[in-house]
């Protein structure tokens, strides 16, 4: 036994041939199902909107309004990129080519002599046609190249052919690769072209589509013959009618072909679906191991050893499983086209033949329940010969009825394989050119015209790309050319005939999520807002972007509601929460904790802070002092100054949602002077939670600052603020200037209203004692129960025991028993830890005893548990900055002059009689802590 045929040898080709076509297979059907385009670029790209949300509500009597905050809204729209680059899979293709090329030359060398002279002439053609000479050695297309990989090809597989006979397969194979390595290094190193490995990588597609046709030929009946053998199999002994079964399989199997072939046409619209015929490279592989077993073991003519030959085609099914992959990522739509045509032809006429061979020559035994399928195989001539030729026949009448198409597929094959050599090495104007002329000849190449239109784009050639891409929706339409060309002229503000592009593009593709989603975006812009929704909720489909953007649209135009299921998207979950936000819901923790997580990880600075802001967007009393360091230290990021201002009022935000009043007023005014186009926002917000805590002269102030820069969206709460602050001659103003509305509260009947009106005008300026004699006067209302509660909120501090008894007594007589307001008003001590903590817990501050200076209270609070006298000045000169409470006044004249600040003590003595009468002024500073 020659050592070429030994087990051993055969044990590793076989698996050497398996390693190959496992993962080509694998590969092939990921593609084939489910990423049937992965060189298609299409990419979100991210922009943002704001809503306004609910952050807070005012309630003043009757006075009412929310206090609204921005949340961001992440819109995404469709884009179409250049064709992503694929240089690394090249080369893992040319790497799998050389591969199986070494390994079949390695079996061809023990070859009989005729079919090695065959089979080495068929290595030449598919060399030659290759295009290798291209690499340019020594001269423009001279014939180095060529000459030097075949001498290192053939010259080895001569030689042992002749000589090698009892040399191991494995060291055949080790030639083989050092040889082969040799001559590609030497081509390499010789050629003067840009990156010559990725022109040789690249037109390695041609070599190995060569052999994977090749194998596809030799393969051209194995459906038929592999069913017919397992057919026959199974009807030893039985004596079943196989001869029908057969004739049934073989008539669907053609018809099912000729449906393909039609389709591939585009001749017939079935009214149901067909399939890639390069799904039957499967059953063709499979069967055909099948037929080629029996073959091996009925004919004595072979080429070769069965082992070489079962070798041989499990290499070329592996070949012909890699090229499909291989199409699928480079885009070349000529070369998977013409791949199809030359398979489908080549079932259609070996498979009839076959059939043909089959009934003529069997049919008087197939029933018989004998071992028919061993002789199936003799006379060898019938089958090789007559069968063949047959085949081939059929194969020219069928390119003849498609008029010779596989010649244009070719042509703009070619074409393309030079165009991604010189599009994956940056020659742009040389790829634009052989991607228009592979366009030009065969229309069927939705990458090559993609390229062009991007190529041109570049190349700063707009009106030319236009041209192109309107040709290729007139001739040929592709969701990406439409896109793009809808992209373009949405740049230009043709805004009408960006979305008329994309309407008639989703009149050819109905079920496309790039065209809906790019469409519903336009047709809001055009103010369609109900048909821009229809577009979007018309497609059945789970895209995150689709079901983003849906969230986000709704939200804009004023119709939140909250998806029934939630989403794991991060931009999804980000409208999700500017959703739930803008219905005034609690969100679910969940989502809060998940968006935050993600927003600390994730690269995207205008992601980052569009979680943020929706995630602090809530009335959180917990210590902020964390969440505010998480933003400071991201505002320190370069990438984020972009956002900077977004950032810092976010943070005011989070301050404000834990209580800090003090601290989101000044920084609302910092943000205003830094940031002079958005002042007027950030002024009026100011001026709205100045309004909340009952400061109506500075909340007035804040509200004619915003509107001279710019703020014009004044409203019935804006007409009784000024009438609050006492400026009715403001308040006449804004009202016939901006059309506001009287409220209703002025149609009331009753002291009951005016009453409540007066006290809260001037509440913080007022003595307690005074709030309290006005309150057991006033008449029994809920605004008495609302006076009730401020003034236990803000003026406990100057209330006797009694006094807080009273107020809380009718408080729960009126809303229900208050638990901590009980236990605070049972010992109305500041200094008591308990009592203190139940004050804050009934008023739902954060634990910050001075966040809010208009709690006077709370400001006593801190203030007995500081002991340096200069400490205490502080606190209650920056708590003077907002409160005018008189009490407060007084403890601050008395620090001032505790430190010796007596200039400080007068000014603030005279700055007091402005708004308190002599006699309880001079009462006030005659008494004692």
């Amino acid at each position: 036994m020659p050592q070429s045929q030994h087990p051993k040898s055969s044990v590793f080709l076989k698996v050497l041939a398996l390693l190959l076509l496992i993962p080509g297979g694998l590969f092939a059907l990921y593609y084939l199902i489910f990423d049937p385009q992965p060189y298609l670029n299409l990419a979100p790209a991210s922009f943002l909107d704001t809503v306004a949300i609910p952050f807070d509500w005012v309630q003043i009597g009757p006075i009412s309004f929310p206090i609204k905050v921005d949340n961001f809204l992440v819109f995404q729209e469709f884009k179409s990129l250049a064709p992503s680059l694929q240089g690394k899979q090249s080369l893992v293709f040319a790497g799998i080519v050389w591969l199986i090329s070494v390994a079949a030359l390695t079996v061809l060398s023990e070859f009989k002599r005729l079919y090695f002279i065959i089979g080495g002439v068929i290595w030449i053609v598919l060399l030659t046609l290759s295009d290798f000479n291209a690499l340019n050695i020594y001269g423009q297309n001279t014939t180095f190249p060529l000459m030097i990989l075949m001498a290192g090809t053939l010259i080895p597989v001569i030689t042992l052919n002749i000589w090698g006979t009892y040399i191991p397969l494995f060291f055949k194979g080790l030639l083989l690769f050092s040889s082969t390595i040799l001559s590609l290094a030497l081509v390499l190193w010789l050629s003067p072209i840009k990156h010559p490995e990725i022109y040789l990588s690249e037109h390695s597609l041609l070599l190995g589509f060569g052999m994977a046709i090749a194998w596809v030929f030799w393969n051209g009946h194995s459906v038929i013959s592999g069913i017919y053998i397992l057919l026959a199999r199974a009807n030893r002994n039985i004596k079943l009618n196989i001869a029908v079964q057969i004739a049934l399989i073989t008539l669907v199997y053609i018809a099912t072909l000729i449906f393909i072939l039609q389709e591939l046409q585009g001749e017939l619209n079935l009214p149901f679906p067909t399939f890639s015929p390069l799904f039957l490279l499967i059953p063709m592989g499979v069967l055909g191991w099948i037929s080629i077993q029996e073959k091996t073991k009925q004919s004595e003519q072979l080429i070769s050893s069965p082992m070489v030959i079962k070798t041989l085609h499990i290499l070329g099914f592996g070949m012909a499983l890699w090229m499909v992959w291989k199409f699928k990522i480079s885009g070349n739509q000529p070369a998977e086209e013409l791949f199809k045509h030359l398979l489908t032809y080549s079932q259609i006429g070996f498979s009839l033949f076959f059939t043909v061979y089959l009934f003529a020559n069997f049919t008087s035994i197939m029933n018989s329940g004998q071992a028919v399928e061993k002789v199936l195989y003799k006379p060898y001539s019938l089958v090789y010969y007559h069968v063949r030729i047959g085949g081939l026949i059929g194969m020219l009448v069928l390119t003849t009825y498609a008029e010779g198409i596989i010649g244009v597929q070719a042509n703009a094959m070619s074409s393309n394989i030079l165009a991604d050599y010189f599009y994956e090495t940056d020659q742009k104007l040389e790829a634009g050119i052989m991607y228009e002329n592979a366009w030009m000849r065969y229309r069927k190449n939705p990458k090559a015209k993609n390229a062009v239109a991007h190529l041109l784009l570049e190349q700063n050639q707009p009106s030319q790309a236009k041209l192109h891409l309107e040709e290729s929706f007139s001739d040929a339409p592709q969701v990406e050319n439409i896109m793009l060309l809808s992209d373009r002229l949405h740049q230009e503000n043709n805004v009408i005939d960006a979305a008329y592009y994309l309407e008639r593009g989703l009149a050819i593709f109905p079920n496309s999520p790039h065209l809906a989603n790019n469409l519903s975006l336009l047709l809001t812009k055009l103010n369609k807002t109900e048909q821009a929704l229809a577009v979007l909720e018309s497609l059945e489909t789970k895209n995150p972007v689709l079901h983003a953007n849906t969230l986000a649209l709704k939200t804009k135009l004023g119709q939140p509601s909250i998806s029934a299921t939630s989403s794991d998207d991060f931009i999804s979950q980000i409208n999700e929460l500017a959703t739930s936000n803008a219905l005034a819901n609690n969100p679910a923790q969940e989502l809060l904790l998940a968006l935050k997580e993600k927003a600390e990880s994730s690269d995207s600075p205008m992601l980052i802070q569009a979680a943020l802001r929706n995630v602090f967007s809530q009335k959180n009393r917990e210590n902020p002092t964390a969440d505010l360091a998480l933003l400071d230290s991201l505002g320190q990021k370069e990438e984020m100054n972009l956002y900077l201002m977004d950032m810092q009022e976010t943070a005011v935000i989070r301050s404000l949602g834990a209580g800090r009043v003090t601290e989101a007023v000044k920084n609302l005014n910092g943000l205003a002077f830094r940031n002079p186009n958005d002042a007027g926002y950030y002024l009026q917000l100011s001026g709205s939670i100045l309004a909340q805590n009952l400061d109506f002269q500075k909340s007035a102030n804040e509200f004619i600052a915003a509107e001279e820069k710019g703020f014009q969206a004044f409203d019935t709460q804006h007409w009784s603020i000024f009438g609050l602050a006492g400026m009715p001659d403001k308040a006449v103003e804004i009202r016939e200037k901006y059309q506001v509305l009287l409220p209703t509260y002025l149609t009331e009947e009753g002291p009951i209203v005016p009453e409540y009106l007066n006290s809260i005008s001037t509440f913080h300026q007022s003595l307690p004692e005074k709030l309290y004699q006005q309150w057991q006067t006033s008449a029994d209302s809920d605004l008495k129960t609302d006076m009730a509660i401020r003034i236990i909120s803000h003026k406990a501090h100057g209330l006797s025991q009694g006094q807080l008894r009273d107020l809380a007594a009718y408080i729960q007589a009126k809303i229900g028993e208050q638990q901590n307001l009980q236990s605070f008003v049972s010992n109305p001590d500041l200094g008591n830890t308990e009592s203190i903590k139940a004050f804050i817990s009934w008023l739902n501050t954060g634990e910050e005893a001075a966040a809010n200076p208009y709690l006077t209270p709370l400001i006593f609070s801190k203030l007995k548990s500081l002991n340096d006298p200069l400490e205490q000045y502080e606190l209650l000169n920056a708590a003077s900055e907002f409160n005018r409470d008189p009490i407060l006044w007084k403890h601050k004249i008395e620090a001032a002059l505790a430190v010796g600040l007596d200039n400080y003590a007068q000014a603030a003595i005279e700055e007091l009689a402005l708004w308190v009468a002599e006699n309880d002024l001079k009462e006030l500073l005659q008494s004692t802590n």
